[in-house]
């Protein structure tokens, strides 16, 4: 499994630091947001034609333990797109009033895509062949989650949750405060009527698979 650091054009040392790591890494030139990085990111998996790509945050939350897990059912071919969900046992996950948004958008988004969706603003998660040819183009800007869930579900793009622990939070805060879950909610009733007006796109996989049990990730 190969490793690439997206760098959104932030301003500390990560671009001092990853040339020493021995990883891939994609400097952008300027800010594009979670979802323009993380597109970044699926057009150079997809240009390489890598089969398999997991997204992990930078925050140290995800457990790298946990990825076997989630790119299990995208593997076996049970579904093109696996997300992980905190909420489990043993996780107290965020405060009251952020979860209370949290299964808001997700039940008003598993309504709208089809999916069962308890943790909408997850940001580990597993793409397989079809999901990244079709992303690397189409995978939506800013705080991107419910957009894309939306987006999968009209591109008939199987999606599963998968059950993982998270780490608690050692140092920093949270990017995504309540102005801005509340902006995602506003965004996501856009997109809720905006989405299924648009025309599918036609999804072209560059380079034949291999088979499953020796993937490129």
């Amino acid at each position: 499994m190969d490793v690439l650091i997206v760098n959104d054009a932030s301003e500390d040392e990560t671009i001092a630091i990853v040339p020493g790591l021995g990883v891939l890494w994609l400097d952008l030139p300027v800010h594009l947001g979670v979802g323009g990085a993380v597109r970044a990111g699926l057009r150079y998996a997809h240009e390489s034609g890598y089969d398999l790509v997991v997204r992990i945050d930078a925050d140290g939350q995800h457990r790298p333990q946990d990825v076997d897990r989630l790119a299990a059912p995208v593997l076996a071919g049970d579904a093109d797109v696996a997300v992980g969900t905190r909420h489990v046992r043993g996780f107290s996950g965020p405060g009251r009033l952020k979860r209370f948004f949290q299964w808001l958008l997700g039940t008003w988004l598993g309504v709208l895509s089809g999916h069962r969706i308890t943790d909408p603003t997850s940001g580990f998660w597993v793409f397989g062949r079809e999901a990244i040819a079709f992303l690397a183009e189409h995978h939506p800007s800013g705080y991107p989650e419910p957009e894309l869930m939306l987006l999968l579900g009209r591109e008939r793009i199987r999606l599963t949750e998968v059950a993982v622990e998270m780490r608690h939070r050692v140092a920093g805060e949270s990017s995504l405060t309540y102005p801005k879950i509340g902006m995602a909610l506003a965004c996501t009733l856009v997109a809720s009527v905006v989405v299924p007006l648009r025309a599918r796109q036609r999804v072209t996989i560059l380079a034949e698979a291999p088979a499953l049990s020796s993937p490129r990730a």
